[in-house]
């Protein structure tokens, strides 16, 4: 999220002269910076430690997404700021702000829903090294998409009503993808742990039943 706010600093704190289309395209660089960001949020070494702990799992995968989202929402407004900071000859005043924090917020969800996938299919927890690329190559989809069905379009472009219904497409997928794969609609796999490593409780062989000595 630094390298976002990096992204849009610099040229705000330099004497150039950016369009409009040109402060957009920065934010979604730097939105795109935050996604990948977020995806680092689930990581979980000690998932075979807690698969079996009396609270559910998704608890605090919950707890995590409000953080992250919370986190998401100040940096966007910080990023905003600086951006309509350092816009010159009233550039900033052409940005239609409710539409381009729709796109962060599409962009920016796609983040938690690769990592919660991703948390939820690793068994050791560890869901960034799959998410992250998962985040980039979503990202590089929607970027380079037809130009039929174009996500991120210019500001005064024709079919940016389109776009931005494709988008809000696109956020309802991410955020449904998330809850999905937060809650255990299926049983969950329960672990234990020993000494060569993390089991499933279903793969080891059931105990025999020992018949109890009668009295005489």
């Amino acid at each position: 999220m630094a390298a976002g706010l990096a992204i849009v600093s610099v040229p705000a704190a330099m004497t150039v002269t950016l369009t409009a289309d040109n402060l957009a395209a920065l934010l979604r660089l730097a939105t795109a910076c935050a996604a990948v960001g977020l995806a680092f949020l689930y990581d979980d070494p000690a998932k075979p430690t807690t698969a079996t702990a009396p609270a559910p799992a998704w608890h605090g995968v919950a707890i995590r997404t409000a953080i992250g989202s919370a986190v998401l929402a100040a940096w966007w407004a910080a990023a905003l700021a600086v951006t309509l900071a350092g816009a010159q000859d009233g550039t900033g005043d052409l940005l239609p702000l409710r539409a381009l924090t729709l796109e962060a917020a599409a962009i920016g969800a796609l983040g938690p829903a690769a990592a919660v996938l991703a948390w939820r299919l690793a068994p050791r927890g560890v869901a960034s090294p799959t998410a992250a690329p998962a985040v980039l190559v979503a990202l590089a989809a929607l970027a380079f998409a037809p130009r039929s069905a174009a996500f991120f379009v210019s500001v005064d472009g024709p079919d940016w009503t389109g776009a931005h219904q494709r988008l809000a497409a696109v956020l309802a997928a991410a955020c449904l993808t998330t809850v999905v794969a937060a809650v255990p609609f299926l049983p969950r796999r329960s672990f234990t742990w020993s000494g060569s490593g993390a089991t499933r409780a279903s793969d080891r062989p059931a105990a025999p039943m020992r018949r109890g000595r009668g009295r005489r």
